[in-house]
């Protein structure tokens, strides 16, 4: 079922409660605060991932308040939150090299890099312009992976905010990129904090 049948928001497909999802992760609708708390409780161990959501208004809804998924890991998390299967997202290796119709072009890349060892050798780069520097040369960074049929239509500058980072494992297959998109937008999100959604990770007995 592709986005544009289900309507605007992932919140419209619905998720089975208290039944296993993929990655062993699990939906729950608390009735009381009570019957979170004990929510909490019970998942911290075995599931130490878990997403609620907040009610504040966004350009999208993932969960209502009192709505809580739990998972084993990021990308269990993240899959069942996002509806990523059932929404149709898609992960795709793209051909910057050879797209010559792409702005910016990789030519300019190749051009900027070049102009850029300049102020690298000469220490002239903050610490993160240099870590981009030299991760990212010509070699390494011909193309890199896209994710497509985002809700709403949105861009990947639009999911993951500003600081992402491309993935450019050129030979990781696509069930592997898939994987390392999902903990990406866990990671970036718990950074961005977006509206209507908040993000836990148990740690050493606690949710933080």
């Amino acid at each position: 079922m592709l986005h544009s049948e289900i309507g605007k928001d992932p919140v419209s497909v619905e998720l089975p409660r208290g039944k296993s999802l993929w990655g062993d992760a699990l939906f729950f609708r608390g009735k009381s605060e009570c019957e979170e708390a004990e929510l909490l409780r019970k998942q911290l161990d075995e599931r130490p991932y878990a997403a609620t959501g907040t009610g504040e208004e966004g350009d999208l809804t993932f969960l209502r308040p009192g709505e809580w998924v739990f998972a084993p890991f990021k990308e269990a998390l993240i899959a069942a939150v996002t509806r990523w299967d059932q929404i149709g997202i898609k992960t795709r290796w793209y051909e910057w090299r050879a797209d010559q119709s792409a702005v910016p072009s990789y030519d300019d890349f190749v051009r900027d890099h070049q102009e850029r060892e300049a102020l690298f050798q000469s220490n002239r780069m903050t610490l993160f312009e240099a870590r981009d520097h030299v991760l990212y040369t010509p070699a390494t960074l011909t193309g890199y992976w896209l994710l497509e049929n985002l809700p709403n239509g949105m861009s990947m500058a639009d999911w993951f905010g500003p600081k992402y980072r491309h993935f450019i494992k050129r030979d990781a297959t696509v069930w592997e990129a898939k994987c390392i998109m999902q903990e990406a937008t866990f990671d970036y999100w718990r950074a961005l904090s977006p509206k209507g959604l908040k993000l836990l990770h148990g740690r050493r007995g606690t949710w933080n």
